[in-house]
């Protein structure tokens, strides 16, 4: 299904417009792309106009000392950490050199659950210590060092870490700010204060589904829905903004499960929703039946659309839309080893936190190495609209090949390095695919929405 946004037209001709293909693809179908679409300033122009326009639309979302907040995922307007962002970005296409604006840092394996739908199973290394506090401290220095605004601390579950604050307080705000993803069981008064205390900029809280039964049942611990809402009042109270974070499946969707998860943060007086496509990995590595179709994208992002242009608070930031033709002109599109990277509780960088390649460890070499390994490879030496772990051609090379039951990330080395767009899908990656599709189906309850907290 294709889907076309003409933003210039002259006597009934094209002049400027963008069509997304039905692989995410997005291309130029104006007289005038071919020309502009190569002009960095132009690109630069239409990123700034369309971030801009985001940022009008929520001048009352709230404020972080004393500065406006349009985006709890982002630094406050003005600040020193998103002048840092800006800079990143024009750097980024001027030199068309990739620069980090984000570290997703994965503190921890361990978690008080055990959801059969966790992004990070797979990761434990029995016998691997985890990164030590001092260990921690220097990754979120290179990260800074390297040109990172924002460092998400994950998991696992990041509040078993005993230093977790202490890790939170190390983040030079001047720089970046430290967010976090939690499925909120230890958030109780104590650790709330301890939290904003420590300097905690946004909490995003795990909800797999607006009916308690449902988020309880799929990370099989009766009460957890009540805590995650309990935990929600409670960092509300500490002035740290607070946001849900979950995932639109192709069957949840099919319901519009997404709507009610949205209706039901409204409810609750949340400053964000983050909501991922359902992203094959972690325990459903080699599962893709919960991958929303190109007609589902489509609907999620028009849904996203209409919150933004009537500024209905909370903002839904909708993966679909990221990958939409909006998304990419604005300088998004597929974040990883782009704008991101992921560091694992052990030391692994990774393109992101959904894709499980190793591309080395900090505890062998400097994170600069790494990134600039990552960013030169033929997988990611390119900028894309999509989604790679949802590209049946990325997957083909990059993922098929993994040993179920492997430690995740899996060492880059050990594939080949090759363009996966060159890579030609026959019957057969059809035929297995559609097989996985059906296996899924059969396993998981309709309306499941994978997590990673």
């Amino acid at each position: 299904m294709e889907r076309e946004r003409v933003y210039l037209k002259l006597l009934g001709k094209k002049i400027l417009s963008y069509k997304i293909l039905e692989d995410g693809t997005i291309e130029g179908t104006g007289i005038l792309n071919p020309i502009l679409d190569r002009i960095r300033l132009f690109r630069i122009l239409v990123m700034m106009i369309l971030q801009a326009g985001f940022y009008d639309k929520y001048k009352d979302l709230g404020r972080w000392k004393g500065m406006r907040v349009s985006n709890p995922f982002a630094p406050p307007v003005g600040s020193k950490p998103q002048i840092r962002a800006l800079k990143g970005l024009v750097k980024k296409e001027f030199l068309k050199k990739p620069t980090p604006l984000a570290m997703t840092f994965a503190v921890t394996y361990r978690c008080q659950l055990n959801c059969i739908h966790c992004s990070a199973a797979n990761h434990f290394k029995p016998g691997t210590p985890e990164l030590s506090t001092e260990e921690a401290k220097n990754l979120i220095d290179q990260a800074e060092d390297l040109g990172v605004t924002v460092i998400a601390f994950t998991g696992g579950e990041p509040l078993i870490r005993k230093d977790i604050s202490d890790l939170i307080g190390h983040v030079d705000q001047d720089k970046a700010i430290p967010i976090m993803f939690t499925n909120a069981l230890l958030i109780d008064e104590e650790k709330a204060d301890e939290l904003a205390e420590a300097g905690l900029y946004t909490i995003f809280i795990s909800i797999d589904s607006p009916v308690p039964e449902e988020h309880d049942s799929f990370r099989g611990l009766p009460g957890l829905f009540q805590r995650a809402v309990d935990a929600i009042e409670l960092m509300k109270s500490r002035g740290v903004f607070v946001g849900i974070s979950s995932y639109a499946t192709r069957s949840g969707t099919e319901k519009g499960y997404y709507k009610r998860l949205y209706d039901f943060a409204r409810e609750i007086g949340v400053d964000d929703v983050i909501l991922f496509d359902a992203v094959p990995t972690g325990s459903l590595l080699h599962d893709t039946s919960e991958v929303l179709t190109p007609e589902q994208r489509i609907e999620i992002m028009e849904y996203s659309e209409k919150i933004f242009e009537k500024s209905i608070i909370p903002p839904l930031s909708s993966q679909s839309w990221q990958n939409s033709v909006e998304g990419y002109l604005s300088g998004i599109g597929c974040l990883a080893a782009n704008i991101q990277f992921y560091a694992s509780a052990y030391g692994d960088i990774a393109p992101c936190d959904f894709t499980p390649l190793s591309f080395g460890n900090i505890r062998e070499e400097p994170l600069g190495d790494i990134w600039k390994r990552m960013t030169n490879h033929p997988a990611y030496n390119h900028r894309v609209s999509y989604c790679r772990m949802q590209n049946s051609r990325f997957r083909k090379c990059y993922i098929d090949p993994i040993p179920p039951g492997a430690t995740l990330p899996y060492p880059i080395d050990e594939l080949p390095a090759v363009d996966y767009r060159q890579c030609k899908l026959d019957e057969n990656s059809k035929e297995k695919t559609e097989s996985k599709q059906k296996v899924g189906q059969e396993k998981k309850p309709d309306s499941v929405v994978l997590n990673n907290d």
